[in-house]
């Protein structure tokens, strides 16, 4: 279990946002329903309110509250609302919360609902302006069996992909060594740094759901990177839908017309939009692009952007690609920046 939902019954609409936001700067692992709040497993309701089970009662006098008959004072601060919640939910439920691991660094992992739209150089290009805007560290990792990446990055540091992934199954524990072995296969000169390409091409389809979590832990733990980039493509194995799920923030590619998508590809769309957590998504060569609503940009298909120097492409991000880029950046910095991400029927951000 990674995430506690949370109904939000309460009669008051600007305290229940208050205290939403409140509380979820507290604890990353609990999100909030304010529409269609009965069908979560927790819910807050006022005092005196109809309820059943699984609803918790929120009394204005700090005396009538009792945590054993679901009772809280909804006044206390958010920090002792949070672990009240948590014991809440292993009351009603009676399974014990397994809370996700408190990451320092943002996950952010773009995908694409069908080839050729690009989700390769928009990974590449929204590290880079993360940087430029917000002086953030970016680390970028392209999962896919084949992915065109090398094409951005000069492959350094892979000799030792193999004896990492090694370490890294042998044993969640070795810290050291495997912070070593991490070292020894990220290349890059900060804008971004990425895990060598090529190499962990090669071994794509032995990283699983486990192996993956201990390799982003494993970065994470190095203290060195905000933001933590995975290019996942258009593939979507399982493993690829744990890390939608896991991530803060999900960068879904689509084509420029999404009537023309086939049935196949909305299929796919809903799922992924079922999986991720918070959702962009980027329509992508556009004659002009630009902000096309709240969790909806354009992206312009600017050949001029992308130049090749030396055997490899460097993305100008002074023309229009870059202001695309510029406005997909916002929005991520905003998303993974929200503590408190209240969602409402439909799993829009409100």
């Amino acid at each position: 279990m990674d995430i506690i939902h949370v109904g939000l019954c309460i009669a008051d609409r600007d305290f229940a946002i208050a205290l939403a936001r409140g509380i979820s700067r507290e604890s990353r692992c609990i999100q909030f329903h304010m529409e269609n709040g009965r069908s979560c497993e927790l819910i807050l309701v006022d005092e005196g309110a109809d309820g059943d089970s699984s609803a918790v009662q929120l009394t204005d006098i700090r005396c009538r509250s009792d945590p054993e008959r679901g009772i809280l004072y909804r006044y206390e601060s958010c920090s002792a609302l949070a672990r009240q919640i948590v014991y809440q939910y292993y009351r009603i439920t009676g399974r014990p919360f397994e809370p996700m691991d408190c990451r320092r660094s943002r996950l952010v992992a773009f995908a694409a609902v069908s080839g050729g739209t690009g989700v390769t150089a928009c990974a590449v290009a929204t590290a880079r302006m993360m940087r430029i805007l917000y002086g953030k560290r970016c680390i970028y990792l392209n999962l896919q069996t084949v992915n065109d990446s090398v094409r951005y990055f000069r492959q350094e540091g892979g000799a030792a992909v193999r004896r990492l992934i090694y370490e890294l199954n042998r044993s969640g524990e070795r810290k050291e060594r495997i912070l070593l072995w991490m070292e020894s296969v990220i290349a890059g000169d900060g804008d971004p740094d990425y895990l060598n390409t090529s190499a962990f091409n090669e071994i794509a389809e032995d990283i699983d759901e486990k192996l993956l979590d201990r390799l982003i832990l494993a970065l994470d733990q190095m203290g060195r990177y905000d933001y933590i980039f995975l290019d996942l493509g258009d593939d979507f194995r399982r493993r690829d839908l744990h890390a939608l799920k896991r991530c803060d923030c999900g960068v879904l590619l689509r084509q420029r017309e999404p009537s023309q998508e086939t049935a196949f590809t909305k299929a796919m769309l809903s799922r992924v939009t079922e999986t991720a957590p918070a959702l962009i998504q980027v329509l992508c060569g556009l004659s002009s692009g630009g902000e096309r609503g709240e969790k909806v940009c354009g992206v312009c298909y600017d050949r001029t952007s992308f130049i090749r120097m030396n055997g490899q492409i460097r993305i100008n991000l002074r023309r229009n690609y870059g202001r695309d880029i510029a406005i997909l950046t916002k929005k991520i910095a905003g998303i993974c920046s929200e503590y408190g991400q209240i969602r409402d029927q439909e799993g829009t951000l409100r």
